[in-house]
């Protein structure tokens, strides 16, 4: 039994769980700050962003992103740009964790001592490139929605739907009325995040430890 491999076995299936539960989060948020009569506040969700789908939270309603424009939610606005991004982040998150069930199964050949060619040293790296891709390219996208309004519509630095801010504040208006919004990463986006620098621990340690003799 080849015991280093059972630390790299533990990485992967950590990293794989972690792209796993990303899958079911919301990658990033827009909250509204709610006052209320007697003076207080609180931060409240308002929509909740996931690799494929909007949540309104306040009004309860799911959007799929190909159906934006029917469902009114962006003002009538193709969100191709965004949708791209999102397609092509979420693209990336899938092809790391195929590579982290490649992993675990090569890390389980290994501490069998099952003879492998030398990939297990190398292709924690990829799932390390991949997860990072990931993480990254998401953080564009409230850019290129702000850049699908801006193909449609003017004024749209007015609208809080369309700030180029993925972590920040902007006051707006909401059925007449002054609102403040927060921007920020969520649960799914932050475990794309972990899985990335888990996955680089991992790869650096296979790059010395895989396939290696016990002491």
């Amino acid at each position: 039994m080849r015991k280093f491999s059972i630390i790299s076995l533990l990485v992967f299936m950590a990293v794989f769980a972690l792209i796993t539960v990303s899958y079911s989060k919301s990658w990033s948020h827009i909250n509204s700050l709610a006052e209320y009569t007697d003076g207080s506040s609180e931060w409240v969700a308002f929509l909740n962003w996931y690799p494929l789908k909007v949540v309104d939270s306040l009004n309860g309603v799911t959007v799929k992103y190909t159906d934006f424009e029917s469902k009114n939610l962006s003002g009538n606005i193709d969100l191709k740009n965004f949708i791209q991004l999102c397609n092509a982040s979420l693209a990336f998150a899938i092809l790391a964790w195929i590579g982290s069930l490649a992993m675990i199964v090569l890390s389980i050949a290994d501490i069998i001592e099952i003879k492998l060619p030398p990939i297990g040293k190398f292709l924690g790296w990829i799932v390390f490139l991949f997860s990072l891709l990931s993480f990254l390219i998401y953080l564009g996208t409230p850019a290129a929605k702000r850049k699908d309004c801006d193909n449609n519509f003017d004024n749209c630095e007015s609208l809080y739907f369309y700030q180029k801010k993925f972590i920040g504040t902007f006051t707006g208006y909401v059925d007449e009325r002054v609102v403040e919004f927060k921007y920020g990463p969520s649960a799914g986006w932050n475990c794309i995040v972990i899985a990335c620098a888990v996955s680089l621990l991992g790869s650096v340690f296979n790059l010395f430890f895989f396939n290696h003799q016990n002491v």
